[in-house]
């Protein structure tokens, strides 16, 4: 995978048309992963790298507007003054600036491509509680049909609740159990009873039902947005 480091605006040659080559080498290749419907972690990564870019570009402003100036003319009919910064931009930061500028509408663009791709594959999914759902919804199993096949795989789930920076975060863990192949006649209700009786832990435990006509790659694109999905529906039943 092409990669683009974390800190690539500001580090080794800074040089426009070398960095200019680093991006587009590297939205080339984020934009082959949409292309063939591949949304982890390479979406994620973009949006980081494009956030650093705007937070690099906004960091910049704030330190020119600081900068100390000198009255170089002052208008009475329109009561006005003129200024002459007395910091002028070094050569260095004209060429970083100069990438930034570059980059940020070439990210956006790209970005608009991987949200598109989202937005496709949330709409195609579609989660629904299987059977009567219980209060403690934070433990159950996650069921997922996908492609319309007769085959479904059976996961445990648990939401657990986690601090970072003194804020509180909901995160998901998806345990696969087991692959099941539907028969004449069975239902995911009756699924769902044959789970209870071979597992044991839940006496009811709450059960989605994940579904989707099309396939898309499991480990890049359903897992991330199916957990997504899962945390927004158990909070909305909460």
């Amino acid at each position: 995978m092409q990669k683009l480091e974390k800190d690539w605006i500001t580090n080794g040659l800074i040089d426009f048309e070398y960095k200019k080559y680093l991006l587009l080498a590297y939205l080339q290749n984020v934009e082959q992963h949409f292309d063939n419907a591949k949304l982890y972690p390479f979406l994620a990564e973009l949006v980081e790298h494009y956030k650093d870019a705007r937070s690099f570009k906004n960091r910049k402003t704030l330190l020119k507007s600081g900068f100390p100036k000198e009255i170089t003319r002052i208008d009475l009919e329109k009561m006005k003054m003129a200024y002459d910064e007395k910091s002028k931009d070094s050569k260095l930061m004209q060429h970083l600036e100069e990438i930034v500028e570059y980059a940020i509408p070439k990210m956006q663009g790209t970005l608009g491509v991987g949200k598109e791709l989202y937005e496709e594959v949330s709409n195609e999914l579609s989660l629904e509680p299987i059977g009567i759902m219980p209060l403690y919804q934070d433990e159950g199993y996650l069921i997922m049909q996908l492609g319309g096949g007769k085959r479904a795989d059976v996961y445990e789930y648990r939401i657990n609740q986690f601090v970072m920076s003194g804020e509180g975060f909901r995160g998901i863990y998806l345990n696969f159990l087991q692959s099941i192949r539907r028969g004449l006649g069975d239902t995911f209700e009756q699924i769902k009873l044959r789970l209870i009786r071979a597992y044991q832990k839940l006496p009811n435990p709450a059960t989605y039902l994940l579904q989707a006509e099309r396939s898309y790659p499991l480990k890049e694109t359903v897992m991330p947005v199916a957990k997504r999905l899962m945390l927004q529906t158990v909070a909305v039943e909460k």
